[in-house]
């Protein structure tokens, strides 16, 4: 037992351990830099890092595509994805005045808006067959038409029940930028290059979600509801046309590789990923091709990538239930999640029954969310990094995925925004104070999340993805669930109560964070001994290798 791990005693190289170093990691072994000579490097600064994944010789290969290229498809995927937080609880501020208009409970309102979970859960699974099946292009383009199309809609509703089709449709249209970019990013950068990448693509979409009802409450406030659907359509028109431009097929099909040695990874940020060894690969050389024309990018039909049926695609994500990694992501990273998206739903009702807030004021509680994302993006990357180095020097320079676990103490961050929140309301705090508690939930809720998601990295790796959609799919249907009595159960038990019980329901899902420190190393040898049940032969960008003298490490 390491700091409290459980050793296996199943597998001598359980996948995910590695040798920390001065130089990076070394997989068990010391290596020779001139063994990976072969290998393709990086440039200028980062010379010495060895290319993960590898690319191939052709041009259309989006891991080389220039610069401006890759920089445009990212941001346009970025903007896109920070307008999708943005239409969840777009006028979330607006809910006890729209009960009035409609002459309904605001649970009704809550829930006939909230019936866009049901189609971003729904469709988070359906695309990410379809993606696999026909390329990331034109799920991205038909997703993002959608959006725009639904969001018209919605604006011209005149009733709830036009509202809530429309609102199921915007879901559907949703998917895609909160699913399958982390896929897309894969694809077009290298390992060193997406931790940056994936931290502000986190940041759009917790930046949406905050942000877009403090900007929509003043829209209510001083015009109607439906101007803030209006205003967000013209902004998804524009990206409707920046992804038709920018983001051209990031799908790529690499050929699988010659027998090639052990590699090792000097990158620093390699190392504390701790990759598997599939991770680093050498691509058979392909004659010279010319690189695609700007033109021919923009085709929206690029034929498929995969000859497996859709139905098999489509069931893929189902094995990984068996797997204990998915169940601890849905507690700590999904529930959080649905404890946390609830603030806002709920907003209205609280904020209007202690304080007397209107549309506008209710809204700029949400300055709250936004200063707590800030801080954690700040302190998230060199906490993790730091923290993660200076366990594994002391522990004979061996890095175990299980020490990032050790950072789930900050879902205690929301447990005590929770508990403060009730304990402060009832002594009648001043309404700083509640806000101050909505900067903790939001703060617990990024530290512990990049934790955990970083964790399953580590654990499933390129089967990471199955699991995020499987989680995210229930995550969605649980927050569905709750739109229906959550303002109900504010308004019959009390704001104290309420918090109350969203904090032990915190509490209970950090604690299972424990367990899995404990047993995690298990856990992974676990995977790695069902082979047949936790892989996915039929991804297209995979590159398979087999490595001479590999062992199970």
């Amino acid at each position: 037992m390491v700091f409290g791990i459980l050793e296996d005693r199943s597998l001598e190289n359980v996948p995910g351990t590695g040798l920390l170093s001065d130089h990076g990691v070394v997989r068990g072994q010391e290596v020779n830099i001139n063994e990976a000579k072969d290998l393709k490097h990086g440039t200028g600064r980062y010379a010495h890092v060895i290319l993960i994944p590898q690319p191939s010789d052709d041009p259309r290969d989006p891991l080389n595509w220039p610069s401006w290229k890759k920089e445009a498809c990212f941001w346009t995927l970025s903007f896109g994805t920070s307008l999708t937080g943005a239409l969840s609880p777009l006028v979330s501020a607006g809910y006890v005045l729209l009960s009035k208009q409609f002459n309904v409970s605001v649970d009704d309102v809550t829930s006939s808006f909230g019936i866009l979970l049901l189609g971003l859960g729904i469709c988070m699974i359906v695309q990410n067959a379809l993606a696999v099946k026909f390329g990331h292009r034109i799920v991205y383009l038909v997703s993002t038409f959608l959006m725009f199309i639904s969001c018209i809609w919605c604006a011209a509703s005149p009733s709830l029940a036009s509202i809530r089709a429309s609102r199921f449709f915007q879901g559907c249209g949703m998917s895609a930028l909160q699913a399958l970019v982390p896929s897309s990013l894969e694809q077009i950068y290298y390992v060193h290059e997406r931790g940056s990448r994936s931290v502000i693509w986190n940041f759009a979409i917790m930046a949406g979600i905050t942000l877009g009802p403090l900007l929509c409450s003043y829209v209510i406030q001083n015009l109607t509801w439906e101007f803030g659907f209006w205003f967000v359509s013209i902004a998804l028109g524009i990206a409707t046309v920046m992804v038709f431009f920018f983001v051209p097929e990031t799908m790529f099909v690499r050929e699988t590789t010659l027998p090639t040695s052990r590699a090792p990874t000097l990158d620093k940020s390699s190392m504390e990923k701790s990759l598997s060894d599939a991770d680093v690969v050498a691509v058979e050389r392909d004659p010279a091709q010319s690189p695609a024309s700007y033109m021919s990018g923009l085709k929206i039909w690029h034929g498929t990538y995969s000859d497996e049926r859709l139905w098999k695609i489509f069931l893929r994500p189902l094995p990984f239930i068996l797997s204990p990694v998915t169940w601890f992501v849905f507690l700590t990273y999904g529930m959080q999640t649905v404890w946390l998206s609830l603030v806002p739903l709920c907003s209205a009702t609280i904020f209007t029954l202690e304080y007397n807030f209107n549309a506008a004021q209710i809204g700029l509680t949400n300055l709250g969310g936004i200063v707590g994302i800030v801080l954690a993006m700040l302190v998230t990357g060199p906490l993790n990094d730091w923290g993660v180095v200076w366990i594994s020097k002391r522990n004979r320079g061996i890095y175990e995925p299980e020490f990032r676990l050790v950072f789930m103490i900050s879902m205690l961050f929301g447990v005590f925004g929770y508990v403060g929140w009730a304990v402060g309301n009832d002594h009648h705090m001043p309404w700083i104070g509640a806000v101050a508690c909505i900067t903790m939930l939001n703060f617990s809720m990024v530290v512990s999340g990049s934790a955990a998601v970083t964790y399953l990295l580590d654990t499933h790796r390129e089967n990471a993805l199955h699991i995020l959609a499987v989680t995210n799919f229930a995550k969605n249907m649980v927050l569905y669930g709750s739109t229906f009595f959550a303002n109900g159960m504010i308004l019959d038990r009390g704001v104290k109560v309420s918090l109350l019980i969203l904090g032990a329901c915190q509490a209970f899902c950090w604690l299972a964070s424990i367990p899995m420190y404990i047993f995690g190393k298990r856990v992974r040898a676990f995977i790695a001994r069902h082979p047949r049940l936790f892989r996915d032969d039929g991804a297209p960008s995979s590159t398979r290798v087999f490595k001479e003298g590999e062992g199970g490490g």
